[in-house]
């Protein structure tokens, strides 16, 4: 009777052993999860704002080229392009447009200016009319 007892009893402690060796793999799995899942997310938000603070240099850069083209014009009669290289490396060139040319509006007293300012991989641009 005793060995019948044990016989049926080890298949059940096998079993529980089994069962926290799965649950142990599958809390491990979704921790991992999770840990990937949470790199993933700030690796793309430390990228995002990089591209921020590049995106902020690069339209001061476009800034920079429109008052360069709007000094140029008052005391030279300037008529571009204009171009330039920044001391932190960014760069602008600007165009002047005559109204109803290339998207300047027909109601401009005199000219349009475009601006692009370019630092690393990011651009940014202003178009004004005068």
């Amino acid at each position: 009777m005793t060995y019948i007892l044990n016989f049926i009893m080890k298949p059940t402690t096998k079993f529980k052993s089994g069962v926290s060796l799965y649950l142990t793999i599958m809390i491990l799995s979704l921790v991992l999860g999770l840990a990937f899942s949470l790199n993933t997310l700030l690796l793309t938000q430390t990228k995002s704002l990089r591209n921020i603070g590049n995106s902020v240099i690069a339209f001061a850069a476009t800034e920079t080229g429109i008052e360069r083209a709007l000094y140029d014009i008052k005391t030279t009669a300037g008529t571009g392009p204009w171009t330039g290289t920044l001391s932190n490396n960014a760069v602008y060139s600007v165009k002047k447009l005559n109204p109803g040319v290339n998207g300047c509006p027909s109601a401009a007293l005199s000219y349009c200016l475009e601006s692009t300012g370019t630092y690393k991989d990011v651009k940014r641009g202003i178009r004004i009319a005068r």
